[in-house]
């Protein structure tokens, strides 16, 4: 579930602009195009953690939700073999 953070009311034209929170958290747009550079539209909206994911939500406010945490090749084999004996056991 998504956390809103910041409220920033941005107003947005997405049919020419692209608009994302970058490395340093300033909220930026760059033309669809992809032709020409970014603009920062608010400087440091944001300071980041990498443990969440940042993005602009619907109302153009600043929202951050937990990273998918990445699961060792070992646990995930064990889940999968798990699912299967499972499932195989039905009669």
């Amino acid at each position: 579930m998504a956390e809103k953070i910041k409220k920033l009311n941005l107003e947005r034209d997405y049919k020419k602009y692209l608009y994302f929170i970058d490395g340093e958290g300033n909220v930026c747009q760059k033309p669809k195009s992809g032709e020409g550079q970014s603009n920062v539209v608010v400087d440091h909206a944001v300071e980041r953690d990498n443990q969440f994911l940042y993005f602009i939500d619907k109302e153009g406010d600043i929202s951050r939700s937990p990273r998918g945490s990445k699961k060792s090749a070992k646990s995930a084999g064990k889940d999968r073999g798990s699912r299967e004996s499972g499932g195989s056991k039905a009669a």
